[in-house]
Parts: C-alpha cells; sequence; structure tokens
C-alpha cells in the first residue's frame, strides 16, 4: 500500500529539518506515545497503540534513516525505513520518504510532502487492505498535521494548547457582616441603599423609612409597661 500527502508550514526549511530531529517534538506529535527513544546510527524506539482497522494494540515500533539528501535547489529528501509489530496481531513493514521543499518567495515556508509505504504480516494481512490503507493513512495525517502545530507552537506561530485552559470565573460574594456594617453606617439615603437590594429585604427597608411610628404610640407603649410593672409589684405584695 502506498499513502502520499503534503502540509504547508510557515517556517524556513532549515527549522523544519531541525524539528525533525527534536525528539520532544517527535513525540508529542505522536497520539497515545508511551516512550520515545534514539538509539545508536540513527535508530529510533518507541511504542505506541494504533488502531489499523478493528485491531487497536500496542506496537512497538523500530525505525532508522535509511538515507538523506541535500539538493541543490534547497529540497531535502530524508527516508526512514520502520517495522511495528504487535504480540498476535502480525507485523507492518515500510518506509517514511519526506522531502522539504522550500515554498515562498523568500523561502521562509515549507511544503513538507510524505509518501509512505507498507506491507502486513500475520493476522494484519488477513484484514482488507483498503481498511489498513485508510487506517494508516489516518494516522500519518494526524502526526504530520500534529508535527506542524508543534513546531509553530515552538515558534511562537501558533497557540501552545497547554496554556490555553478556559478562563476561571471568579464570583464574590457580599458577607452577612459586610451587609450589617452598610446598614449601621446609615451615611447614605435610606433609597440608596435599598437600591442594592432586591426582593423583601428592599421592601421591607423601604416600609420602615416611609411609615416611621408615632410619638403617641411610644407614648401609649411607655403607659401599657408601666401598669405591667405595677400591677406585679401589688400582687408580690399581696
Amino acid at each position: 500500500m502506498e499513502l502520499n500527502d503534503a502540509l504547508h508550514v510557515p517556517l524556513a526549511p532549515s527549522i523544519v529539518r531541525d524539528a525533525l530531529d527534536d525528539l520532544a517534538l517527535l513525540r508529542a506529535s505522536f497520539d497515545h506515545c508511551e516512550s520515545f527513544a534514539a538509539l545508536s546510527r540513527g535508530e529510533y524506539a518507541l511504542t505506541l497503540t494504533v488502531p489499523l482497522g478493528p485491531l487497536r494494540a500496542r506496537y512497538d515500533v523500530r525505525a532508522h534513516v535509511a538515507g538523506q539528501e541535500h539538493e541543490a535547489s534547497g529540497r531535502t529528501v530524508r527516508a526512514l525505513n520502520f517495522k511495528a509489530r504487535a504480540d498476535g496481531l502480525g507485523a507492518l513493514r515500510g518506509q517514511i520518504r519526506l522531502a522539504l521543499v522550500p515554498d515562498g518567495a523568500a523561502a521562509d515556508a515549507t511544503r513538507i510532502e510524505y509518501s509512505v509505504w507498507a506491507t502486513a504480516t500475520g493476522p494484519l494481512a488477513e484484514l482488507p487492505a483498503r481498511q489498513i490503507e485508510n487506517a494508516l493513512g489516518e494516522w500519518a495525517d494526524d502526526f504530520f498535521s500534529e508535527f506542524c502545530a508543534v513546531v509553530q507552537a515552538k515558534h511562537g506561530l501558533a497557540p501552545n494548547r497547554a496554556r490555553s485552559a478556559g478562563v476561571r470565573r471568579h464570583h464574590v460574594f457580599l458577607r452577612p457582616a459586610a451587609l450589617a456594617g452598610a446598614m449601621r453606617r446609615g451615611a447614605a439615603p435610606a433609597h440608596d441603599l435599598a437600591g442594592a437590594l432586591t426582593g423583601r429585604a428592599a421592601s421591607l427597608l423601604h416600609h420602615r423609612t416611609s411609615n416611621p411610628v408615632p410619638i403617641w404610640a411610644w407614648a401609649a407603649i411607655i403607659v401599657f409597661v408601666a401598669a405591667l410593672l405595677y400591677a406585679a409589684r401589688w400582687f408580690n405584695g399581696g
């Protein structure tokens, strides 16, 4: 099976070429990657989970650089051979070929062209070839799209998703003590304080300020209390 596609990155080819040698950026571009290590002589080892058709399993992958060319036109071509094995599912063997092509009049952008060839062995080979091809194509597209986004984020051309968390909402509550203090101060007119309150509290406050207790009512209350005290003394004396 063979897959071909291309992407555009608004960065110079030299920057993209250096990014392809950065293990941290490569690992960040793989989905469900458990480990990624550089071995000797241009070899790499990684472990990741990849769905191929209905079979989703943990794959141990070995890859090594099979060749690299720098053309006079500024085009860089790199080939990597790989083998991905999963216990009980067989293996995928193939090659990934990358071409970094200067793009733009000032060569300040890069066109990444990639091709993937692969053959399946074991139970994987029993699946329909079209199914494996679609799954492998989706995996390759996800990797290269994520790689372009990661490289741009590193150079400030795209948002860093690690910092793009949702804005937290902060709520401010008026404590009862603060409300009581505002009522004790009484410096503001009653109608101003009522404007800061709603519902039953505002209506009660407005009722108290608009309908004060008359003086004769206070006098009647004092006389009534004095009469109660006199009657209590009379009963105690008897």
